[in-house]
């Protein structure tokens, strides 16, 4: 910079101590100026026009150049990231899904062939087979189980295995869920002191409720379709693909073809998570003062690694990308307790409009924190327990909000946390939930 001072200043001036030669000429501030301009329209334009690999790719030039983004380029940075990983994520589900499906459709296939079955009734096998992994049966046995019918006792008892077994599904599940509204019966009759069961009848009511905690909603198998495909319609082109003839006739190439397709997508998004790791390490974070940045940049990070962590298939690597995701999201929250008299010097305390829009940042923060530990071993009740807290805290400073779109974010955060905390707990066979979030009346107010 020193070097590029103009020629033709007077001796004074060119005599004047070093330290003047580290300020930035009107001029030099006015092109630094003008090139921000023209990143921030280059963003604007590419985000208006471009798909969402070219949006990233402008971002990743423009942070190295000037890493302190603007909130709404710092949203439009999550929104490309997440985006990206979410349309790769959805393909790995399809595509496993439809290997599956081609898994059980194959077995079929083979069996009825193998026992001299007619084409039809093999083709019938295999359709069968593939709806059944959908339905949640493991490939294997959903493979078996339609050849065997098939063989046995033709089409058309083949076709009403899918029916039969979701029939038998749906009854299970209204089972347990009898089962669980007694079993909350019980316990609030108790509770009120209105049970009055003698010492005989006790033990009949004790083993009931014990059946009770035995009886769950059927899953489906960890390998079946239906659970790989994490709630991802699979379009009927693919199911009609894995269980046509020309495609059964060549099962093990197909699936390795498939296999193959889902390392590269695997491989994908690890790489835009790596990148996205580096840019918040390397360029984001250090560049920014900003409790709610910072607090963006690290849940980025962690919901990254959590996705990441979806798609891969060896164990090991799915537990360090886990681990590294909560680290990640206990960072983020860590800056939360941090008081006013530890804010670095100089750094401006928050204003009130900073503390509102903080607050749906952590809540949004806890919501993420809470689905990762819903999933990790005995992690549930931890994640209940988090969810409740923050809830209790937002009911306490809802009111507080003054922005109408702040409001609304919060309460639709509120709405979701409240959804998860009912759920989970009834997972675990649980009748407090009203309590917990404090919506008995219980709930203290937070300071």
């Amino acid at each position: 910079m020193y070097s590029q001072v103009p020629q033709h200043q007077d001796s004074q001036q060119q005599l004047r101590p070093r330290i003047v030669a580290w300020q930035t000429p009107d001029s030099y501030a006015k092109e630094d100026d003008s090139g921000i301009y023209d990143t921030e329209a280059k963003i604007e334009v590419t985000a208006q026009c471009r798909p969402k690999e070219d949006v990233y790719q402008v971002l990743k030039e423009v942070i190295r150049v000037h890493p302190s983004l603007s909130p709404k380029h710092r949203e439009l940075l999550g929104n490309t990231v997440k985006g990206l990983i979410a349309d790769r994520c959805v393909a790995h589900s399809m595509i496993s899904a439809m290997r599956a499906m081609l898994s059980a459709a194959g077995t079929a296939w083979q069996i009825a062939r193998g026992n001299s079955a007619a084409a039809a009734v093999c083709l019938a096998a295999a359709g069968v087979a593939a709806e059944l992994t959908m339905a949640g049966v493991s490939p294997r046995e959903a493979g078996k189980r339609a050849a065997e019918v098939a063989v046995a006792k033709g089409v058309g008892a083949t076709r009403n295995l899918v029916s039969r077994h979701k029939v038998e599904q749906q009854r299970q599940h209204n089972a347990a869920a009898a089962a669980a509204a007694l079993r909350r019966a019980q316990e609030a009759a108790e509770a009120a002191g209105d049970y009055s069961g003698n010492e005989t009848q006790e033990n009949p009511s004790s083993t009931n409720r014990q059946n009770v905690e035995l009886r769950s909603p059927p899953l489906p198998a960890p390998d079946s379709a239906a659970a790989l495909s994490a709630g991802v319609h699979v379009p009927q082109y693919l199911v009609e693909t894995a269980t046509s003839e020309a495609v059964l006739q060549m099962a093990a190439y197909f699936d390795k073809r498939l296999d193959l397709f889902l390392r590269l997508l695997a491989d994908e998004i690890r790489n835009l998570a790596r990148s996205t790791w580096k840019l918040v390490e390397e360029k984001l974070l250090p560049a920014t003062d900003s409790k709610e940045a910072k607090v963006f940049y690290l849940q980025l990070s962690a919901d990254t690694a959590r996705y990441t962590s979806q798609v891969v298939n060896d164990t090991e690597e799915e537990n360090r990308l886990r681990k590294q995701s909560i680290q990640f999201y206990r960072t983020a929250l860590a800056l939360f307790e941090a008081k006013p008299a530890e804010q670095k010097e100089g750094q401006k305390a928050e204003g009130k409009d900073e503390q509102q829009t903080l607050l749906g940042a952590k809540m949004g923060l806890k919501l993420n924190y809470a689905v990762l530990l819903h999933d990790e071993e005995n992690g549930i009740q931890e994640a209940i327990d988090v969810l409740a807290d923050q809830f209790r805290e937002a009911v306490a400073n809802v009111v507080h909000i003054t922005d109408g779109e702040e409001s609304r974010r919060v309460m639709t955060i509120m709405s979701l946390i409240r959804g998860n905390v009912e759920n989970w707990c009834r997972e675990l066979g649980r009748n407090d939930a009203t309590a917990l979030l404090g919506l008995d009346g219980s709930a203290a107010p937070v300071i």
